[in-house]
This record gives C-alpha cells, sequence and structure tokens, in this order.
C-alpha cells in the first residue's frame, strides 16, 4: 500500500493527471487487445469456432421462424432448443439480409439453409429431437468437410493452404480429394432428401448422381451412390452410401469431358420439365441417344455438344428405342447439382399444379 501511494505521487508530479490518465486509458486497451488475441487464437485454431459465431445463430434464426409456422408457441421453440422464451422473441425479428451474409461465407446458398432448416423443424414439431439433432450436427460437419468453411476459418487468421483438419475428422480413412468429393456428395443428397418435390423429377431408370475428384482418371476416382436414387411410398427418397466406382454410366459421362464439369445428375424429362428449364433460364442442348451409337450413348454425345454449347449446363436425352428420355444436370460440385435440381422440381410441382395434374401423377 505505501509503495502505491509513494508511485502515485511520483507519477502525478512527473505527469499531470492528464497524462495518467491517458496512460491508463492505453494499458486498458492493451489488456481488450489481448484478449480479443486471446478469442481470435481460439476460434482460428478450433474451426468449431465459426459455428458457433456464424453459423448458428443464422441457422437457429430461420429454424426458429420454420417452427412458428407449423404452430408452435414461443415457449414450446425455447424448450425444443434450450434457449429462453425471450431469444425466441428477439430470434424471430431476424435480418434476412445479415444471414445471407453470414452464409455466404460458408458458400451456403439461403435456399438450401431454409430447405435444411423445415426438414429438420418437421421432426422438432414431431417431438423427435434426437434425429432432428443429428442432421443439424451432420449437415455442419459435411460443411467443415467440404471445405466450405475455410473462407471464414481463413478470416480468424488461420491457414487455408496447409489445412485438412475438418475432412480428415470426418473422413479418416479417405485421402484428402476422396473425403472432400464424398463430403459434398453426402451433403448433396442431404439436400435432395429434404424436399418434398423432387421425387416427382425422379424417372423410370431412377436417378443418381456423381462427382468427379479433381485430376479423374478411372471410374474409381468417381463417387456415386450404389443402385441409384429412388422414390419410396412416403413421399421421400431412398439411398445407399456413396462409394467411389458406383456409377459406370455417370462416371463415364464425367470422364468423358475431362473436366468441364465434376458433378452430373440425371433427373426425368417431360414437356413440364422443359417448361420448368425455360422458366429457370437454363441453357439446355437436346440430343437422341440413336445419334451416337454406343455404350454410353450419353458419354459420347457429352464433348461433342458441350463444344456446341460451351456454356450449357443442361444436355437432354430425348431418349431412343429402349431408352427413356432424361435430364442431364452438369456442375462442379455435386451441391450445385442438388440445389438446381431442388429449384427445377419446385418449379415443376407449380408447373403441374397449374395444369390441374398433381394428384394423378401422385397416385402412379
Amino acid at each position: 500500500m505505501k509503495f502505491n501511494v509513494i508511485f502515485y505521487n511520483l507519477v502525478m508530479r512527473k505527469m499531470g493527471y492528464m497524462q495518467v490518465l491517458y496512460f491508463t486509458y492505453i494499458f486498458f486497451q492493451a489488456k481488450i487487445y489481448n484478449l480479443v488475441l486471446y478469442e481470435r487464437l481460439c476460434i482460428s485454431m478450433f474451426p468449431e469456432g465459426i459455428a458457433f459465431n456464424i453459423f448458428v445463430p443464422g441457422f437457429r434464426k430461420i429454424l426458429v421462424n420454420e417452427l412458428r409456422k407449423r404452430g408452435l408457441s414461443q415457449t414450446e421453440i425455447a424448450r425444443a432448443l434450450g434457449v429462453t422464451q425471450a431469444a425466441v422473441s428477439k430470434m424471430m425479428r431476424n435480418n434476412r439480409n445479415s444471414i445471407i451474409r453470414d452464409m455466404e461465407l460458408l458458400n451456403v446458398q439461403i435456399s438450401e439453409i431454409e430447405l435444411i432448416a423445415r426438414k429438420i423443424a418437421d421432426y422438432v414439431a414431431k417431438g423427435e429431437i434426437n434425429t432432428a439433432g443429428m442432421l443439424a450436427n451432420r449437415y455442419w460437419l459435411l460443411i467443415l468437410a467440404g471445405g466450405d468453411a475455410c473462407k471464414a476459418h481463413e478470416k480468424y487468421g488461420w491457414r487455408r493452404s496447409e489445412c485438412y483438419i475438418c475432412t480428415k475428422m470426418v473422413y479418416p480413412d479417405l485421402d484428402v480429394s476422396k473425403g472432400l468429393a464424398m463430403a459434398d456428395i453426402e451433403r448433396a443428397l442431404m439436400i435432395l432428401s429434404s424436399s418434398n418435390e423432387f421425387p416427382f423429377l425422379i424417372p423410370e431408370v431412377l436417378s443418381n448422381l456423381a462427382l468427379a475428384i479433381p485430376g479423374a482418371k478411372g471410374l474409381f476416382d468417381v463417387v456415386a451412390i450404389p443402385g441409384r436414387i429412388s422414390p419410396d411410398k412416403r413421399g421421400g427418397i431412398l439411398y445407399r452410401k456413396p462409394e467411389f466406382g458406383a456409377s459406370r454410366h455417370l462416371g463415364g459421362v464425367l470422364l468423358s469431358i475431362d473436366g468441364k464439369y465434376r458433378a452430373v445428375m440425371n433427373i426425368k424429362y417431360d414437356r413440364f420439365v422443359e417448361e420448368a428449364l425455360v422458366t429457370m433460364d437454363l441453357k439446355f442442348k437436346e440430343f437422341s441417344s440413336s445419334e451416337y451409337p454406343a455404350a454410353n450413348p450419353v458419354a459420347a454425345a457429352a464433348p461433342v455438344l458441350f463444344d456446341e454449347c460451351p456454356d450449357c449446363q443442361i444436355l437432354v436425352d430425348n431418349g431412343a428405342d429402349y431408352i427413356e428420355p432424361n435430364v442431364y444436370i452438369f456442375g462442379r460440385r455435386a451441391v450445385e447439382v442438388a440445389n438446381i435440381a431442388v429449384s427445377l422440381a419446385e418449379i415443376y410441382v407449380t408447373i403441374l399444379r397449374k395444369h390441374n395434374l398433381q394428384y394423378s401423377l401422385l397416385s402412379q
């Protein structure tokens, strides 16, 4: 105590009141700066910090509004999500633009987040909290493993060029390129399975989704769904776990175009699908399998058609004898293809309703 008094008197004589206040201010600013550095270090070392600061706040706001649409009270929502009723009330006054900005840091479209949130809200509303929690956590892990949180992670000081932590956490037995591909296609399947409309686009030969790793040389560099994607009787879809080398057909198509696109999916084709393609302003090129006699007509046609139409992202096979007409959606990622397919499906169902055809098709 005596030392403090002596020090105070000495400082006050030499410096004056204003200088003491100034240096006190600098001292506390340094303390605050060190705390900020510590926080940034924790976030940069652990990618989960991105979830707490960016993903969870926006996702929870969307989820709260989806639950409210399902008739849950604010108290029921608060109990389900483990937050206070006041927090729920605040989240319901969300700014959608700020959520969009946050999700752009994670390379996630707001429409995709809303689709997943609707699926999770359905489970919460039915009291299936564990299923809802598993789906939400798996979705976030796939964003991490697919490299989509890296941009946000860099913002907190992490060096992206040397990092493969998230991919290896989720897929420890795969090399990094295959782990990234597996995360991408699993997330794409989650998007498709969250859509009530997508099953309408599954053709008689069923759908499949394939994704090639960068520089793919053979079928085992392409991941797809064994046995394809099929509709179930409850209006959802059924599929097995993706595997490398699982699709000779779509794998061959991707290998034939030599990396122009890395992902492809087939869906049904009819005049209403064509109307949906035009509505979305998607450029497409039509052909017939009969014009390309080969074991894999689409693989034979794709390089030629993309040379003729470099900006096309869609190829339409009008079919041939014993070959069902199909649409082939291409993209740089499986998630991109899945989001296009879901948007097409939503427009397709709207068109069916316009023509009063929905229920007749549902009963097939």
